[in-house]
């Protein structure tokens, strides 16, 4: 595998990964998301990117890159939860059926961002590791504009926490090898 930019292992690296639908408030969660913690501290080897683009690009992010773990941050109206609720799943990487993904990739051209299609296509063309977890967000929220529901930005501590939770053991290795 090719060395990523900094030297480490592209095979070792994390990516942390926000995907939101700009614009949108609480379903921009995402993307915000990344903005605010980019600037952090994070170690070696951790990738934050902001993943609010057309599907078949993060395929090709993900193809290049080949981390050895993933983690998705978004928000996601499942209508199952109340606004702030935080879900964090382990993702399930059976491939869709072939219609959804014929169906999402017209959609993605038609200009559609959101974690769902980005997890159908990624899943699809198997560019995931199999350590891959996805923390979501149940917005609340989702008119136009900008920042988030209280339900919503309540939540962004928590996330962090979860997200550093998630790299703490893969990110020492990482650091170790």
């Amino acid at each position: 595998m090719p060395p990523s930019s900094d030297g480490t292992d592209a095979a070792r690296q994390i990516l942390v990964g926000g995907v939101g639908l700009p614009w949108l408030r609480d379903l921009d969660f995402g993307t915000q998301w990344i903005k605010r913690v980019e600037g952090l501290d994070w170690p070696e080897g951790v990738v934050i990117e902001d993943l609010s683009y057309s599907a078949h690009r993060v395929l090709h992010l993900l193809q290049d890159l080949r981390p050895a773990k993933v983690v998705f941050v978004g928000a996601m109206p499942r209508d199952i939860d109340p606004p702030g609720t935080i879900r964090r799943y382990k993702l399930d990487l059976t491939p869709p059926p072939d219609q959804e993904v014929i169906d999402r990739l017209g959609e993605a051209v038609g200009g559609i961002i959101d974690l769902d299609h980005t997890l159908a296509i990624i899943r699809y063309w198997k560019a995931l590791p199999e350590d891959t977890v996805v923390i979501e967000v149940e917005p609340g929220d989702r008119s136009f504009g900008l920042g988030f529901s209280n339900e919503v930005e309540a939540t962004v501590e928590q996330v962090l926490a979860m997200v550093r939770e998630e790299i703490g053991a893969i990110a020492e290795e990482v650091t170790n090898a």
